[in-house]
């Protein structure tokens, strides 16, 4: 199966689940130098912190769900751009539901990109990345 070939409009990628563990973020801190104490300290986070108590860093949310996508596409050389809306703080140890769906692609019917709708959401269902303004452009061939 190549990304060509079965990413067209409506398309939908294999829901994935990830639960964020403490050492996703004590890697993520350490790769990327984000030290917040919202991401670490959970005194801390519990009085200042928006989910009263300590958080996954946006930014690791949204590396697992380009993981993910890379995978579904054929690898992460084809994922081109992000753009993404953030709608609430992921809670550590909350297992996160990520999902693409083909929005379009560009219509050629040669290798070219495709737009996909991404997001992620919490088992509750309140979204982590909001699928409806949150894209990443794949290329298909």
């Amino acid at each position: 199966m190549t990304a060509a070939t079965t990413l067209r409009p409506g398309t939908v990628m294999p829901q994935r689940r990830h639960t964020v563990e403490q050492a996703d973020l004590i890697r993520y801190a350490g790769a990327s130098g984000d030290f917040n104490r919202l991401h670490w300290d959970e005194p801390y986070a519990a009085q200042a912190g928006p989910a009263g108590g300590v958080i996954v860093h946006g930014m690791l949310t949204l590396g697992l769900l380009v993981r993910v996508v890379g995978e579904w596409v054929g690898g992460d050389d084809r994922v081109l751009s992000t753009s993404v809306s953030f709608r609430a703080p992921c809670p550590v140890g909350a297992t996160v539901t990520l999902r693409a769906e083909v929005l379009e692609d560009d219509g050629s019917g040669a290798p070219g990109t495709a737009v996909l709708a991404v997001g992620a959401e919490l088992p509750d269902g309140s979204p982590v990345l909001d699928a409806k303004r949150s894209r990443i452009v794949v290329r298909t061939g």
